[in-house]
């Protein structure tokens, strides 16, 4: 069998910035974080033309919060900064940036927990698409309506194969290892900014 390369080779990307669990000061570089997001984004568009509306929305709001950040990089050098200035004294997040990034985690979580079913699966199956539906449920589907729902489902039937996405299970071994490292860091700042929206009341259960 000829050797497959990956679609998506985790050994180029940039992990998401380091979070020290055990310090309660610390905090996320917004730019680090935003650029690991785009990187993140950049596998998802590889999937296909039909996740085309998924790259858009999350890049969409990667750019609502790069747009505040370049505002001034220095006050929000930290991507919390930036998020409390947006929410002082505001009781509503549509339309700003903290509604941005709660949809942005969202998905982020999605696809990581996607890339963390496939590679706990010990069968290795080629077939991912139970896989990707896990993760939806877990973490997009309690704020999906009907019509988003359908359209989930329509786009899971399309979804890569293990090997087309992560290349020859075999050959691309560097890969899956790569891959295993960026999940680290990536859950850390999922884990972080949930815990920080649940600290400051910041979440929406609104579905769309």
């Amino acid at each position: 069998m000829a050797d497959i390369e990956p679609r998506i080779d985790f050994i180029k990307l940039k992990c998401f910035p380091e979070i020290d669990s055990q310090n309660n000061n610390s905090q996320i570089v917004t730019a680090a974080f935003l650029e690991s997001a785009n990187e993140v984004i950049d596998g998802i568009e590889s999937f296909g033309r039909l996740f085309v509306p998924i790259v858009r929305d999350m890049r969409g709001n990667v750019k609502r919060l790069e747009a505040k950040y370049n505002e001034n990089d220095r006050a929000f050098y930290y991507l919390e900064d930036l998020i409390l200035f947006d929410k002082n004294g505001k009781t509503n997040s549509y339309d700003t940036v903290t509604d941005a990034l709660l949809w942005l985690k969202r998905a982020l979580e999605m696809i990581e927990m996607f890339f963390r079913n496939m590679l706990e699966d010990v069968s290795c199956s080629d077939n991912v698409k139970q896989h990707l539906k896990k993760a939806y449920d877990d973490a997009l589907l309690p704020y999906h309506g009907f019509l988003a729902q359908k359209g989930f489902q329509i786009l899971n039937h399309y979804v890569p194969s293990r090997t087309t996405l992560l290349g020859s299970a075999k050959t691309n071994q560097q890969n899956m290892d790569a891959l295993n490292k960026f999940l680290s860091t990536f859950r850390a700042n999922i884990d972080y900014l949930n815990k920080f929206f649940e600290t400051h009341d910041f979440n929406k259960t609104y579905k769309v």
